[in-house]
């Protein structure tokens, strides 16, 4: 990921016509990779190795460092040599941001069903076509899938990503899918939009979606899409297992368990009416039509859908 955003500074120092971009483009995305490299560290790093991780010059580097330390975005700690990321860089966020208040309240149901369930249960937040990770709670020995908040697992192959494509219109699928075939990763994974289709329209009469083995041999998650009191797809709850563990008997229970949680989202999070609003969920991001859970979804009778 660093690599990629140095990349794109040194490819916006120059424009279409062969003139030079404003300065500032390259050194915001060069301050950019400073901060994703100072945001993944597990402790303080030292201006040679910021400047290793990034690929740039120790100078370069830190002249970022200081304008960021002045943005208190860094600080220097113990010898003035040292730097990690500031709190506000680490928590940017209000801690009465919705989605704040949604991971707080949200926190204790969940938390049940990742017990009840003996799973790893993991809270994603829609905004347009992109899956954001807002929580993940484990069991003991569970499984811990997503590391990073911002997913991009493939929406045919993995259980948030078929969660969001249930949520969209026939076009806009089509559109975010884009050519077949789609890549395969398992023997087990749909490639056609034939093959998808049925398989999206099955989940839907029954509020139900599991992916088993599509995206990783021996791994399954099952998902459910939320909404809002006015029926807004606002994000979805997926348990992960393994494929072992979970057979049709248990996947029948997962399903009725989850599909229970995300009809009482509405009931536990106060904050999904302003989430619904931030994620500009009452406006969808392609046809700018209300997103609204599909008939099967909104009267979902212990099924649910990934």
């Amino acid at each position: 990921m660093v690599k990629n955003v140095v990349q794109n500074a040194n490819d916006m120092s120059e424009s279409i016509n062969g003139q030079r971009s404003p300065a500032l483009a390259g050194t915001l995305l060069r301050g950019l990779a400073v901060m994703d490299v100072l945001l993944s560290a597990r402790q303080p790093m030292s201006l040679g190795e910021v400047a290793g991780r990034v690929e740039l010059d120790q100078s370069t580097t830190l002249r970022l460092l200081r304008a960021l330390e002045a943005a208190r975005q860094v600080l220097r700690i113990g010898d003035g040599k040292r730097y990690l990321a500031s709190p506000k860089a680490m928590r940017p966020l209000s801690l009465r941001h919705p989605l704040e208040q949604f991971r707080r309240e949200s926190a204790h149901l969940l938390r049940q069903l990742s017990t009840q369930l003996a799973s790893t249960v993991v809270l994603v937040v829609f905004f347009g076509g992109e899956r954001l990770v807002l929580d993940v709670i484990q069991a003991p020995g569970s499984l811990s899938p997503y590391y990073e908040p911002w997913l991009s697992g493939p929406l045919h192959a993995s259980g948030p990503g078929k969660s969001l494509l249930l949520s969209l219109d026939v076009e806009t699928r089509r559109k975010l899918l884009g050519p077949e075939p789609y890549q395969a990763f398992t023997d087990q994974t749909l490639r056609t939009w034939q093959a998808l289709s049925e398989n999206l329209e099955a989940a839907k009469k029954v509020g139900v979606i599991t992916v088993r083995d599509e995206f990783y041999d021996g791994l399954t998650a099952v998902a459910a899409n939320y909404s809002d009191e006015d029926g807004n797809v606002l994000g979805c709850i997926v348990v992960t297992g393994h494929s072992a563990q979970l057979d049709a008997e248990s996947t029948e229970r997962v399903s009725q368990e989850l599909s229970n949680c995300a009809r009482l989202m509405p009931f536990q999070s106060s904050a999904l009416r302003e989430l619904s609003v931030f994620a500009g969920a009452e406006v969808s991001f392609s046809s700018g039509k209300a997103r609204k859970r599909e008939p099967a979804l909104a009267m979902c009778n212990g099924q649910e859908d990934i």
